[in-house]
């Protein structure tokens, strides 16, 4: 981590072929967070990357919220890596340079900055037709929005439920929500890879936003496909909601607890996850709740 709160820029060179294994994490006084990337067993490198702004100063002195993002590039060794750490690299470096701007707008013109740069990254030689998904977090006040492109997804662990707040951009999912197949067919359909929307692809992506109020207790968990996809939402709920105790005593022990288990179960993909715990009932940072406040009073 650097001295403004930055993980997983260019400065954390990777120990391994491909992004390598990543790892980082801090206990902040109103949150702690866990951040763990690995290449897993069946490929030979990592084409996940992810990264964080969260400064360890108090949030009272915070001028915008925290930015945890993921991204699973595509395109094969020397392609999907590049898109994915380009794409983390860029959204975050958006992010903490500049005047702050409504954490909606940061997000979706962050990610479409992000597309801009992949895209015309995409067009030298060896890197064409590369891509990647992304999948960002930040908390405002008393809110969190998430930011997402592809089938990169981020799940919400409250009381023991897991729910999932960002949606799928492959075929396989648009056939699930028309109801063409059954949930048992998308498992294990030849389609389930393909994406119908992500980073590098056109220059113009449409970016979904979601906003969800946050309380304390919450776990949010960010991750790539390869572990969506071995590990259930029973399962992921179950780790997330034993934070704190002996077995499960941070964050960063619960996002290494569920990138082992997808590799446990044999992911045949690269597994990241990234995973943040709000501890407190008081507002991340204190100013996005006093302009919420503000907001709502002029309302």
């Amino acid at each position: 981590m650097t001295d403004d709160g930055l993980v997983g820029g260019p400065d954390d060179e990777p120990e391994t072929e491909g992004n390598g294994h990543l790892a980082s994490h801090a206990v902040l006084a109103k949150l702690s967070w866990g951040l763990i990337s690995d290449p897993g067993k069946v490929r030979p490198h990592n084409e996940d990357f992810a990264g964080a702004y969260a400064p360890t100063t108090p949030d009272d002195s915070w001028d915008r919220g925290p930015l945890w993002v993921l991204a699973d590039g595509m395109g094969g060794h020397a392609a999907g890596e590049v898109a994915s750490r380009l794409a983390t690299e860029t959204l975050l470096s958006g992010w903490t340079t500049g005047s702050p701007a409504a954490p909606a707008a940061a997000l979706r013109n962050g990610v479409r900055a992000a597309n801009t740069v992949v895209c015309d990254t995409g067009m030298e030689s060896g890197r064409r037709g590369m891509g990647t998904t992304i999948c960002a977090l930040t908390l405002a006040g008393t809110e969190a929005l998430v930011a997402s492109v592809g089938d990169s997804r981020c799940y919400r662990v409250r009381d023991g439920e897991c729910t999932q707040l960002t949606t799928d951009h492959s075929r396989v999912a648009e056939m699930l929500r028309m109801r063409m197949i059954t949930p048992e067919q998308a498992a294990n359909h030849p389609a389930r890879s393909m994406l119908t929307r992500s980073l590098g692809a056109d220059l113009m992506v449409q970016v979904d936003i979601v906003k969800e109020p946050v309380r304390r207790g919450d776990t949010f968990v960010l991750c790539s496909d390869g572990l969506w996809d071995v590990v259930s939402r029973g399962d992921i709920a179950e780790v997330a909601t034993a934070i704190g105790v002996d077995a499960v005593p941070t964050a960063a022990s619960a996002a290494q607890q569920l990138v082992d288990a997808a590799i446990g179960r044999g992911t045949a993909d690269n597994v990241t996850a990234v995973v943040v715990r709000i501890t407190s009932d008081r507002p991340i940072p204190a100013a996005g709740g006093r302009r919420l406040l503000f907001r709502r009073g002029r309302s």
